[in-house]
């Protein structure tokens, strides 16, 4: 169980967090003693993207997970719901068996992700990554639901301060240009819908254990044809 004080450290860090570049994810990161966090917004007037991520490897984590369309952020956008798998390694995940296989790839050995918030308005998750085995007790899943309350305040916020301003830096789109346009490639090298054909990238993405971008950059420059 996170000390007390030391959540309520990270509260404070958290809700003064509100300016672009300041650290979301430390605060989470030292109170629970994780190999990594990430903050990122899923789908709706703020898109889909990493807002902040403790290191490289855990925006890597993050991707994984957008390149797929499914993992533990999902699940907690989506449901509204603390999602705690403390043992990837030997009972991964039934709920998205393929970014479970994936972030075991990685190196994840347990990861939770909590619902980023605020009020009714569901804006994306946080996840902590583990490389080793790691469990969180009852009482830490509330306070990192909490402190994920608040990440969430911080990062609304920060997108209503650069609406006033005229900035829309802070709004990630679902998917880079790039992916639009290989989308459109494939659905005319198949004959498919636009669903379908960011299924076909998405799972050549996977299985070749490479980046959605980096594919979707092949078929654009037309290195990569599906017909």
């Amino acid at each position: 169980m996170a000390d007390a004080g030391v959540v309520r450290v990270a509260a404070a860090a958290l809700a003064r967090a509100t300016a672009p570049g300041s650290d979301l994810c430390g605060p989470f990161r030292e109170t629970f003693g994780v190999t990594g966090a990430a903050v990122s917004t899923l789908g709706g007037p703020l898109g889909t993207g990493t807002v902040c991520s403790s290191d490289a490897e855990s925006s890597r984590r993050d991707e994984i997970q957008f390149d797929l369309g499914e993992g533990p952020c999902w699940q907690a956008h989506q449901t509204g719901q603390a999602v705690v798998e403390s043992d990837l390694v030997t009972s991964p995940s039934r709920a998205w068996p393929a970014a479970a296989a994936a972030l075991t790839a990685a190196g994840v050995a347990s990861v939770a992700a909590f619902p980023l918030s605020y009020g009714r308005l569901d804006l994306g998750a946080v996840d902590l990554y583990s490389d080793e085995r790691r469990e969180l007790d009852d009482v830490e899943v509330d306070q990192a639901t909490t402190l994920a309350c608040i990440a969430g305040r911080s990062v609304l916020t920060r997108a209503l301060d650069a609406l006033a301003a005229g900035d829309d830096s802070l709004f990630p789109t679902s998917f880079p240009r790039e992916v639009h346009q290989a989308s459109g490639m494939v659905m005319m090298q198949l004959g498919v819908g636009v669903d379908e054909a960011l299924l076909v990238i998405r799972g050549h993405a996977w299985s070749s254990g490479r980046p959605l971008r980096e594919v979707a950059s092949e078929i654009v420059l037309h290195r990569l044809d599906f017909s």
